[in-house]
């Protein structure tokens, strides 16, 4: 059974950033006051958490939920992701019959996505156009590169901290504290917004995610089952539909 996260909102930091970019009609408020001492400490732990990002590619056996956004039909999964950091992304999930469910393959220029039961197989480049509401956002953003772009705004208390990203034309507010990571980003129309529980960006047993997207009304749930000590092999991260290529 795939276990939810409960009371999933957004930090008020986030809704105040994200709702002031979506009606740029309204007066923008004021940028907080921060001092010195309190950007320095926010600054340092930003760097303390990208660092924590995998450097080398690894493997998650997972279990993976997709709310279908048109129908609200549900497609659970079990299976591995294997995440060459800043490069690629492969993921084989099978259905209860042991058949495959889901197959993804994802790089910064190019994605390709399998459903068999559906008979969907689609491909595409740099943007999300032609994935049809398929999780591509999703893999790039947080599997590939989580937390990229300049600081622009950085608080920081006793207990948690927030950060204000810029990456191109992409904004990202972040918020976190010992056991949440919360997540969202927003580029023209679409706002994609992830949460982790249990896990830094670090991949971690136990830990679990929803990540939402706005123009799909997409959602997904992760539940990280294990994380395996051995690295996968090179040939994973070509591409699916090259001869002689496998997970």
């Amino acid at each position: 059974m795939t276990r939810r996260i409960r009371g999933a909102t957004l930090p008020a930091v986030a809704c105040v950033m994200v709702c002031a970019a979506c009606a740029p009609s309204r007066p923008r408020p004021a940028a907080p006051v921060v001092s010195q001492s309190e950007w320095t400490i926010a600054r340092d732990r930003l760097g303390a958490l990208r660092d924590t990002a995998p450097r080398r590619p690894y493997v998650e056996r997972v279990e993976l939920t997709i709310v279908e956004p048109r129908t609200g039909r549900q497609l659970t999964a079990r299976g591995a992701v294997a995440v060459s950091p800043g490069v690629a992304l492969r993921m084989v999930l099978l259905g209860p019959a042991g058949t495959t469910a889901l197959d993804a393959w994802v790089t910064r220029e190019q994605f390709r996505f399998l459903v068999p039961a559906i008979d969907l197989k689609a491909r595409g480049g740099l943007g999300s156009e032609g994935a049809g509401g398929l999780p591509v956002g999703f893999f790039r953003w947080w599997f590939l590169d989580p937390l990229p772009g300049r600081v622009l705004l950085g608080r920081a208390s006793a207990r948690q901290s927030a950060w204000l990203l810029r990456d191109g034309d992409a904004t990202v507010t972040v918020r976190t504290d010992a056991a949440r990571l919360v997540a969202v980003r927003r580029a023209g129309v679409s706002v994609e917004a992830v949460e982790w529980v249990g896990a830094g960006l670090a991949p971690r047993r136990g830990a679990v995610a929803r990540y939402t997207e706005s123009r799909y009304g997409l959602r997904v749930d992760v539940v990280v089952e294990e994380v395996l000590t051995t690295e996968p092999e090179p040939d994973a991260f070509l591409d699916p539909d090259l001869e002689g290529t496998a997970l």
